[in-house]
């Protein structure tokens, strides 16, 4: 299969995983709202965030494979499951750790120093994988190339 079949592949999945990552986002935005709010139901909200991740874990992994059944490298799946691994780990720190400092009133600039400083280490880390799998399989859409297309 070419790259741009491939991709044309990928983009027609992407939106399916598109509405899955959506049906994750809002229902986890609430809790972490709720989270933030309260301090009398804070191990309820939580408890519920953490439940959450479980399941956006288990739907992660699902769509990892799905990108990866693209290609036959394996040291190209490998990488592309690097990449997943990493957007999962944003996540959590996002919905977990970010909030848990902010509850614990730490230094008020220290969340938002970690927070940057993990987003900006995200997208170059997500930038040299994308290349990386590239240079090993040719023909296998980067991932800014399908979320391009996508929209």
């Amino acid at each position: 299969m070419n790259k741009h079949q491939r991709l044309k592949e990928m983009i027609t999945g992407n939106r399916k995983w598109l509405l899955v990552r959506l049906g994750f986002a809002i229902p986890v935005g609430v809790l972490l709202f709720f989270f933030l709010q309260t301090e009398t139901r804070s191990i309820l909200y939580g408890s519920l965030m953490i439940a959450s991740l479980l399941i956006y874990g288990v739907m992660i992994g699902r769509e990892n494979r799905f990108m990866s059944s693209f290609t036959d490298h394996i040291r190209a799946k490998q990488v592309i499951h690097i990449q997943y691994v990493f957007d999962y780990m944003m996540v959590v720190f996002i919905c977990l750790f970010f909030p848990l400092l902010m509850k614990l009133e730490t230094i008020s600039w220290v969340p938002f120093f970690i927070f940057s400083f993990t987003a900006l280490a995200l997208v170059i880390v997500e930038r040299l994988l994308d290349e990386k799998v590239k240079r090993i399989d040719p023909q296998q859409p980067r991932r800014r190339d399908v979320k391009r297309e996508s929209f």
